[in-house]
Formats: C-alpha cells, structure tokens, sequence
C-alpha cells in the first residue's frame, strides 16, 4: 500500500501562480479541468472497485474523499464570488 504525503496541498505554489499569472479566467478553467480530473479519477477508481479488480478500497476513498473536498471547496468559492457581485450591484453610484 502507497502512502502519500500530502503533496495536493499546494496553497502556497497556486498563490504564487495567481501572483504571477494576470489571466484570472485560465487560472479558473486550469483550476476547472483540475477538479474534473479528480472527479473523472475518482469514478474511474469505484468503477474498478465494483467490478472486483484488484484496487486497494483505501486508496478508492481518497481518491474519492480528494474529489469532494475540491467540489466542495469549488463551490465555496463560487458562493464567494456571487456573494461579492451581488454587493457590487447592490452599491449606488
């Protein structure tokens, strides 16, 4: 069994691509393909599971649990940015 460290935590190197980066719509479609992957993984990985191949059920939930913390997390944001639209439009000029 694999053990692997916590290398998806990258907070600080996606900080410093945002920091670097001026184009906010590739670093959100970037971000995009990246949970959708994750998701397809996932899936990929139950699918296995239920067929009976030989894949360790551990390895099946994180694949799994990294797949719904990051929609999780997605969908948090999105809240985030509507939340902050809806303030800009309800300010009078």
């Amino acid at each position: 069994m694999k053990i692997s460290g916590l290398g998806n935590v990258k907070l600080y190197k996606e900080m410093e691509k945002l920091n670097k980066s001026s184009d906010f719509g590739k670093v959100l479609l970037d971000t995009l393909k990246e949970i959708d992957r994750k998701e397809k993984e996932a899936e990929a990985a139950l699918e296995s599971l239920a067929k009976g191949e030989d894949i360790d059920p551990a390895e099946v939930a994180m694949k799994i649990s990294s797949a719904d913390a990051s929609m999780k997390l997605l969908l948090r944001v999105r809240n985030k940015v509507l939340e902050a639209y809806q303030e800009i439009m309800r300010m009078q000029i």
